[in-house]
């Protein structure tokens, strides 16, 4: 069976926004093929970036071909999904830091990618799409720092398609926040 990983870094709980658009899209899938989700929900896990001695033991096990630790989960389960779902709010130009920390987990050199022998990397992942779902108070632009950042992964990962879904302008008063969503809602159906 096929599998959907949904990476809930959705920091308002089950009032967030962009995991209402997430779930959506999620449901919009199992609809049409029968799918496994996966959930990784981020503000539950204790993921923490990596310090030197966390760097140099993973270094070590990744020179020692030896991926069956634990501190290689995130990862194995990453590169095994066929289909990904990252939801994360917009902040501070990008998405909250604990996303940084989940991405540190899952790039590892033998899991997410490799090097050729002619130092060209390649992408190990199986997924051939991933769906970043934002949302915003006010407006991004072109000032999606976070949304670039998980394109940059995916052509590492050799994630071929990457699509964003974004629904802004949820806190500018007057502005009609459910037809927003909507708009939001029915672009999901469709992709």
């Amino acid at each position: 069976m096929k599998k959907i990983l949904f990476i809930d870094a959705c920091m308002r709980g089950e009032e967030s926004r962009t995991r209402k658009i997430c779930e959506k899209l999620i449901e919009s899938r199992m609809e049409k093929e029968d799918y496994q989700l996966q959930t990784v929900k981020l503000e539950k896990e204790k993921i923490i970036a990596l310090d030197c001695e966390a760097l140099n033991y993973r270094t070590r096990l990744i020179e020692a071909n030896s991926f069956s630790d634990e501190i290689f989960d995130y990862a194995r389960q990453f590169a095994s999904a066929d289909l990904i779902v990252v939801g994360a709010p917009y902040w501070d130009l990008s998405f909250p830091a604990v996303l940084k920390n989940y991405f540190e987990a899952v790039s590892v050199c033998g899991m997410a990618f490799s090097y050729g022998p002619d130092g060209v990397p390649y992408g190990l992942c199986q997924a051939e799409k991933l769906f970043y779902v934002t949302t915003a108070g006010g407006f991004i632009g072109s000032l999606n720092f976070g949304y670039d950042y998980i394109a940059g992964l995916c052509g590492l990962y050799g994630i071929k398609e990457v699509e964003q879904i974004k629904a802004e302008g949820l806190d500018i008063e007057g502005f009609d926040i459910q037809t927003i969503l909507n708009q939001a809602f029915n672009q999901v159906v469709t992709a």
